[in-house]
């Protein structure tokens, strides 16, 4: 039988059930060291894809801290200069109470002085008192305005800023 088997292999006949004997053991030996290889190759694209995305990550929070910093450092400075603002506003109406304070003294003292050349009887308007009256109310008027105005004039320039600061810069 066995002797059968080994006239049956002799010649090409033995050649060909040897190749595939070999083809049979050595294909899936090939198939697995391939996949191995490959497996090694996928383990390495997702090690790179997982270094590029901690990468991209920390370059995003880094821009986001910066950013942030900067937003923080606008917003201070714009309180500071409110506070400034505030300052010089308070100062113009301690200037414009005191203005007022003249100019009532003022016109008291020429309506006490009209009043006395005048003779009982005579009507005449007070034009200092009417001046006087008018420059109070125009004052009063250009303080809030100015106030006013100082305000929108801070919150545009930190508005800017800010927009500056997330662009990298003024937009040419």
């Amino acid at each position: 039988m066995i002797a059968a088997a080994i006239r049956a292999l002799a010649g090409w006949k033995g050649y060909v059930a040897a190749a595939l004997a070999g083809a049979l053991v050595a294909g899936p030996a090939a198939w697995t060291v391939q996949g191995w290889r490959y497996d090694a190759k996928i383990n390495s694209m997702e090690r790179d894809q997982a270094q590029q995305i901690a990468d991209a990550q920390a370059l995003a929070r880094a821009t986001e801290q910066r950013r942030w910093t900067a937003r923080e450092g606008i917003v201070n400075d714009a309180k500071n200069e409110a506070a400034q603002q505030a300052a010089v506003a308070a100062a113009a109406t301690a200037d414009l109470g005191r203005v007022r304070k003249e100019l009532a003294d003022f016109k008291r003292r020429a309506r006490d002085t009209a009043a006395a050349r005048r003779g009982p009887g005579i009507e005449s308007a007070d034009p200092i008192g009417l001046l006087a009256d008018m420059y109070d109310r125009g004052a009063e008027d250009a303080l809030a305005r100015s106030g006013y105005a100082d305000a929108l004039r801070r919150a545009g320039l930190t508005c800017e800023r800010l927009y500056d600061s997330l662009h990298d810069g003024p937009i040419k």
